[in-house]
């Protein structure tokens, strides 16, 4: 059968024919790379990982590679471990906000899991957040500490906040963040009604690819655009060298799997926006929450740097001298701020 180079279901990429060699044979590499092989181009692969599980479920094993499938077809990332890097992030994120020339403020988004709590099943593993919340208002002393907890309780029962296969927050969620980061910085909040919105069905995101519970129905993805500009903008992406866009929004990523890219186009190393608004200039450090948030924050700053840790490795100090920064912000899922092995800052 044809041999697949990626996989849309579960977003990655697939193992291929190794190249054999008596060292590679002899060392027991090529046995290893072959046995991967054989796993991602098995015929009918994702019909076997679905079937598994399932029966996985019907054992009472709820949480398939770590997806908890709860009720109304909510897909639910566990919990993160208290064994941690919680505590070394925050100090350096301290660190950076002590040493800063600029005023900075964190906000963390909460999980799926901990604000939709009674979607997930029984006996589901205890979420963290509330303790951890805690933790970053009394550590994050230097700065201004947003609040999304509260906000978002609020919210959730009249909007859909996360996706239901997906672990991000929907544009309805990004929007009661941008709500919370206006108050909590003296900005004033661009109602709804000041966006255009447009739907795309047919979404299926990490928590679906990972856990592949396949009788689950698609979410939509709501695009709200300004209707000031339309989300038109100068986009400059630099993943080593500079690509130039005119919009915020990537429709063409609406007809493809991960719809979630029409944010912004995804993950990079930097990002920067030049948003035509009065407003001063904004520095985002962050993870993907901050891709569906900065359209809106477009609405309040006339240029906007993003970088994410992850891929840019060069003193992020220097962007602030750099660009006349006049704010920082910092955007985490609190499970990253957890897990993050990536947050160095200097």
């Amino acid at each position: 059968m044809p041999k697949n180079e990626f996989s849309e279901t579960e977003k990655r990429y697939l193992s291929t024919l190794p190249e054999f060699s008596i060292k590679s044979l002899l060392s027991g590499d090529f046995a290893s790379d072959f046995e991967e092989f054989l796993a991602d181009q098995t015929p009918f692969r994702k019909a076997f990982v679905s079937i598994n599980s399932y029966f996985q479920l019907l054992k009472g094993d709820n949480g398939s590679n770590g997806v908890y499938l709860g009720s109304e077809g909510w897909l639910i990332e566990k919990p993160f471990k208290r064994e941690n890097r919680f505590e070394l992030n925050i100090s350096r994120i301290k660190k950076f906000a002590d040493e800063c020339s600029v005023p900075c403020a964190i906000t963390a988004v909460p999980s799926k899991g901990y604000i939709y709590a009674d979607k997930l099943p029984k006996n589901s593993l205890e979420y963290l957040d509330g303790e951890y919340l805690q933790k970053l208002h009394s550590e994050c002393n230097n700065m201004t500490v947003i609040d999304l907890f509260s906000p978002m309780m609020t919210a959730k029962e009249d909007k859909q906040l996360f996706y239901k296969t997906d672990h991000h927050w929907t544009s309805d969620g990004a929007y009661v963040g941008y709500e919370a980061i206006c108050r909590s910085l003296n900005l004033t909040a661009t109602p709804e009604s000041g966006f255009d919105t447009e739907t795309t069905d047919g979404f299926y995101g990490t928590s679906y690819s990972t856990s592949l519970y396949t009788l689950t129905k698609p979410d939509f993805v709501k695009i709200m655009r300004s209707k000031k500009t339309g989300g038109k903008a100068e986009v400059i992406i630099n993943d080593g060298k500079d690509e130039f866009y005119d919009n915020m929004f990537f429709a063409d990523a609406l007809e493809q799997g991960d719809k979630y890219v029409a944010f912004l186009n995804g993950n990079h190393s930097l990002v920067k926006i030049k948003t035509g608004n009065e407003g001063g200039n904004l520095l985002i450090i962050k993870d993907s929450f901050a891709h569906c948030l900065a359209p809106f924050l477009a609405e309040n700053y006339s240029n906007i740097i993003m970088v994410d840790l992850r891929y840019y490795k060069k003193p992020v100090s220097a962007l602030i001298s750099e660009n006349n920064i006049s704010q920082v912000l910092f955007v985490y899922g609190i499970d990253n701020l957890a897990e993050s092995a990536d947050i160095i800052l200097r």
